[in-house]
């Protein structure tokens, strides 16, 4: 026997009023963007509900900080809730971490299509398409300092296609999808699908990406209810700004002239490929030969950026170089390492230590005391391997920057 068909529209992580941040410097253009597209992108998610006449919107979470929102982001979730309501568009919002129900202000009641699901505790409601009902949407808030518990969750008894909704799940991994058949889950910026049988879970991530960590396409996902109740997720661009991690090779004949080149033509080529999305790109470099020295971040890594960023210009659609990291390790030839001299000395001392995983390295016993702010010590900090190799790293490359005429 065939089940009713259901179209419905996932998303969490809206974050309609905080800016993007993470750049090093923002230039005065870019400030009033940076600031906007968390907003613009949310109303590009109500947008996809109408376009594809969804039955109902689903939000998974920290949709808006109730605690720091200004006025107008308020006023503009109101304004896209009632966008729905006039085409018949039901929305089940569970909060998250910053979006517990108790915290929405009493002044600015939700519309009559708004169902906000409490905490602690699954609710069940019923969603219905020309008074027949097409799924069984359940959900739950997040309690304060953890994940939803999601064990209240069940799939209906009468067969009925069963939506899930919570920030996060206390299930364990490979069974997040066990109790629904679609479990909409928030609090991830990346999109991903984390169980597939019995049911589907899958969180929608943020429609914009915040940081350089959120680098691809972010968006919503529209879940399509077939017939024999399964639902397949498609993908839905929402981002207004997009963070981009570009690669670029490079060998050991290269110049200095033939990366800025070569450069300037993988820009040209990501504007092409942007479909009208402003990006923010990093560029990491990586390749063998002498340049390598040269590539630190105060030395030709930062004339590359400067040369980008004056290149790119305010071309349409944007395309900012935010930053260009060459993270390949500097491995020095014989000559320089067997060279009975002060650079001698510290490129030999770098790779001993660079190997002996023993030897702890503690920067905060070179720091003055007491420092003037305590927030300095983070600067002293080496949290994992990775710091730490690119510590060494950076310590062999000024080295040479210093010592010769090479860098």
């Amino acid at each position: 026997m065939s089940k009713p068909t259901a179209r419905l529209v996932h998303a969490s992580d809206l974050h309609i009023d905080a800016p993007l941040s993470g750049l090093p410097m923002a230039p005065d253009f870019l400030r009033e963007t940076l600031r906007d597209a968390p907003r613009l992108a949310a109303e590009r998610v109500f947008d996809t509900a109408l376009a594809e006449e969804a039955d109902a919107l689903l939000l998974a979470g920290n949709v808006i900080d109730l605690k720091q929102a200004a006025p107008r982001d308020l006023v503009l979730l109101v304004e896209q809730f009632r966008r729905l309501e006039k085409r018949g568009v039901a929305v089940f919002w569970a909060g998250g971490a910053i979006d517990p129900p108790e915290a929405w202000p009493r002044s600015t009641p939700l519309p009559p299509n708004v169902t906000v699901f409490p905490v602690g505790r699954v609710e069940t409601h019923e969603l219905r398409r020309g008074g027949e009902v097409v799924a069984v949407v359940q959900g739950v808030s997040r309690r304060s300092g953890g994940d939803a518990d999601t064990s209240g969750f069940r799939r209906d008894a009468h067969g009925r296609f069963t939506v899930g909704i919570a920030f996060g799940t206390s299930d364990t991994a490979g069974k997040e999808g066990d109790r629904v058949d679609y479990m909409a889950l928030g609090g991830r910026s990346r999109r991903a699908t984390v169980d597939h049988e019995p049911g589907v879970a899958h969180y929608a991530g943020a429609p914009q990406g915040l940081t350089p960590r959120d680098a691809g396409p972010s968006g919503c996902s529209v879940v399509q209810v077939d017939e024999q109740g399964k639902a397949k997720t498609r993908f839905v661009a929402t981002d207004l700004v997009r963070w981009q991690e570009e690669q670029l090779e490079f060998t050991a004949g290269v110049s200095a002239a033939e990366l800025k080149a070569r450069l300037r033509e993988r820009l040209d080529k990501l504007r092409i490929r942007s479909k009208g999305a402003d990006q923010l790109v990093c560029w990491k470099l990586h390749g063998v030969g002498p340049i390598v020295a040269q590539l630190r971040e105060d030395g030709l890594c930062e004339e590359l950026l400067k040369d980008l960023q004056q290149y790119a210009g305010r071309e349409q659609p944007l395309c900012w170089t935010y930053a260009v990291r060459c993270e390949t390790p500097y491995d020095p030839p014989h000559e320089q390492l067997d060279q009975e001299t002060i650079l001698g000395d510290l490129l030999r001392q770098v790779q001993v230590l660079r190997r002996n995983d023993a030897f702890a390295l503690d920067l905060s016993e070179m720091l003055p005391k007491p420092l003037p702010m305590s927030s300095l010590a983070e600067v002293a900090k080496i949290r994992d391997a990775t710091d730490r190799a690119d510590l060494f790293n950076r310590a062999a490359k000024l080295g040479v920057a210093l010592m010769t005429e090479e860098a």
